[in-house]
């Protein structure tokens, strides 16, 4: 039999951090002795939606630095 918790969830529109954190935490009180585990996957997927930000650099566009002691 599976059991299936329910967590009620107010969201604070302005402090959307707070409310993820907060979030997790609650969640994190059912799975004891998995904390740093689940942790390790929200990291690693956080990880990559931040990456997905980044702007993606064109190994074209970057200009070669000549060395100043090579001869001209």
């Amino acid at each position: 039999m599976v059991v299936v918790k329910k967590v009620k969830l107010s969201i604070d529109l302005i402090r959307p951090a707070d409310v993820l954190i907060e979030s997790i935490l609650s969640v994190l009180s059912f799975f004891p002795g998995r904390q740093q585990e689940i942790l390790q996957q929200v990291d690693h997927t956080v990880g990559e939606m931040l990456a997905s930000f980044q702007p993606k650099e064109d190994p074209g566009s970057v200009e070669k630095i000549e060395d100043s002691t090579s001869p001209i």
